[in-house]
């Protein structure tokens, strides 16, 4: 008897072992997905904190740019109207210069 004894002390201790590593790989289980849940939490948090940034950064210099932008196609049209009013101003001058030019050979 004493060996029917022993072979069922294994077996329990086998069942035993089967219990407590089971239970082992559950707790690891849950463990693994309690930190996936926790780095998809910080990696939200993360992630609205700089698209907050970027919002604010943007509505920062995005005004300013398109003040900017106004301000320098202002100040190319007033280019503009310099140069051809200068262009205006002189073209009879350009035009007696060039006929002279071309109607004068040297030899």
């Amino acid at each position: 008897m004493s060996s029917e004894d022993g072979i069922k002390k294994l077996l329990d201790a086998e069942r035993t072992a089967q219990k407590i590593v089971a239970d082992a790989r559950q707790d690891r289980v849950q463990k693994l997905k309690k930190a996936v849940e926790e780095a998809e939490k910080e990696i939200k948090e993360f992630r609205e904190k700089k698209d907050k940034e970027y919002k604010d950064y943007e509505s920062k210099y995005l005004g300013a740019s398109s003040e900017t932008a106004s301000q320098l196609a202002t100040n190319a049209n007033k280019e503009i109207d310099t140069i051809r009013r200068e262009t205006n101003a002189n073209k009879e001058k350009v035009v007696d210069l060039l006929i002279k030019y071309a109607i004068t050979c040297d030899n």
